[in-house]
């Protein structure tokens, strides 16, 4: 069973990703921002992570970064920001996919 960790500040976010992904047949971890997304996955086995970009504590962009260090875990950053800058910092930090929402999960999340 593909771990997919989910990285979000948004509850609402969160609720709607985990019953998608379970729906599809995906184990699901949450974490509600990037320090405990960091922690969750020292204990946890994640094969892909969804991370939102603005978060409090640790954001999307540091988290990203952090993951680059030490893994080539596939990152996909989700986030309300579309600007093209915005997008070239998400794949300059190691970003795989950049999705903005609105979005449609199935397509990118299979595609990995």
């Amino acid at each position: 069973m593909v771990n997919v960790l989910i990285v979000d500040d948004d509850p609402h976010m969160r609720e709607l990703l985990r019953h998608f992904l379970r729906h599809e047949g995906f184990s699901v971890h949450e974490a509600a921002d990037g320090a405990q997304g960091l922690a969750l996955l020292e204990a946890v086995k994640a094969d892909l992570v969804i991370l939102d970009v603005m978060m409090p504590n640790v954001d999307g962009w540091e988290l990203c970064r952090k993951l680059r260090e030490h893994s080539d875990l596939p990152v996909l950053m989700l986030t309300a920001k579309g600007e093209t800058g915005q997008k070239v910092k998400g794949f300059q930090l190691g970003a795989d996919d950049y999705l903005v929402k609105p979005f449609e999960p199935a397509v990118r999340v299979k595609s990995q």
